[in-house]
């Protein structure tokens, strides 16, 4: 047996009478009653909604302890997203039953919205597209506030992101502002791992096998040495000769390190190669420019070198 729940009919014009509170006392009692009921379902289904997301949240930012901190700032970005889509669908679907209760005719009036939103969102694409990629950058954690990033042609270090724009801080000080929209690639040197790769240019005339075991043995040195050895997640390896220019040629060394040492990493490289090849008497080569000056077509010398 199904419960139906009862609409008695409105009172009609000609028998309005705002005296006899038992003409439409009923009438309007029973549609504010079904809006309340309205109220609390959208109310709990919302709550029952937050709830479910909470637990998402906190089950996903177990599931990999040590990025915790960034994980739950992600989770938490996207969580509040989803969380007021969902509380403003379940109220906006209360509030149109409680007017179709009511006696109002919600077909035009979705009609209209729907017009509405067609032309606010073709006015406003550009931020729509903005705040959709900045969602998929959040979910799919392309970046984050802190890593150093190269954005089209841009590079430098994430210091503020939003589902609108993100701003990244350059080499020299400089603050540009991104909208995501406008995001077309995306290059990340903060994640995972690094490579901290060194040239070291030597003479051509130096024995290229002394060479090689010279820096070997500096590569053994920096694993070994306890202020680096930390920063490497592998024994450097040298590569071996990658380039001969006049009169230097170029052996090259690198390490793998965590991005934020790289740099620090790439230091001690050149250090404990200069000074295992300087220990062992083999000359560095110092990389030679030469500058042409023309005389212009009114002069009378014919150049400088």
């Amino acid at each position: 047996m199904s419960a139906v729940l009862w609409f008695p009919e409105a009172p009609q014009v000609g028998e309005w009478d705002v005296w006899e509170f038992s003409r439409w006392g009923p009438w309007l009692s029973l549609r504010l009653l079904h809006t309340i009921f309205y109220l609390a379902g959208a109310f709990l289904l919302d709550q029952v909604w937050r709830l479910l997301l909470r637990r998402v949240q906190k089950a996903a930012a177990n599931r990999e302890p040590a990025k915790r901190k960034d994980l739950e700032a992600r989770i938490a970005t996207v969580t509040l997203i989803v969380r007021r889509l969902g509380t403003l669908v379940l109220y906006v679907t209360a509030l149109l039953m409680a007017l179709n209760d009511f006696g109002v005719a919600i077909g035009p009036l979705l009609a209209g919205l729907g017009i509405v939103g067609v032309a606010v969102g073709f006015g406003a694409q550009y931020l729509v597209k903005d705040l959709i990629t900045g969602f998929f950058v959040v979910l799919e954690d392309q970046f984050s506030v802190g890593d150093t990033v190269k954005i089209n042609e841009f590079t430098g270090v994430v210091e503020h992101m939003s589902l609108r724009v993100t701003e990244l801080r350059g080499l020299s000080g400089e603050l540009q502002t991104v909208p995501n929209g406008e995001i077309r690639c995306v290059t990340n040197f903060s994640r995972h791992w690094a490579r901290a790769i060194v040239d070291v240019p030597v003479s051509r005339e130096a024995p290229m096998g002394e060479v090689l075991d010279a820096l070997r043995e500096a590569a053994t040195r920096l694993k070994e040495n306890p202020a680096v050895a930390p920063d490497l997640l592998e024994r450097p390896e040298v590569l071996g000769l990658v380039a001969v220019d006049g009169t230097a040629a170029t052996v090259r060394i690198w390490a793998k390190t965590p991005p934020a040492k790289r740099p620090d990493v790439e230091r001690a490289l050149r250090e404990e190669a200069l000074k295992i090849l300087a220990e062992r008497s083999l000359e560095t080569a110092l990389v030679q420019r030469t500058v042409i000056l023309r005389a212009d077509s009114g002069g009378t010398g014919d150049g400088q070198r």
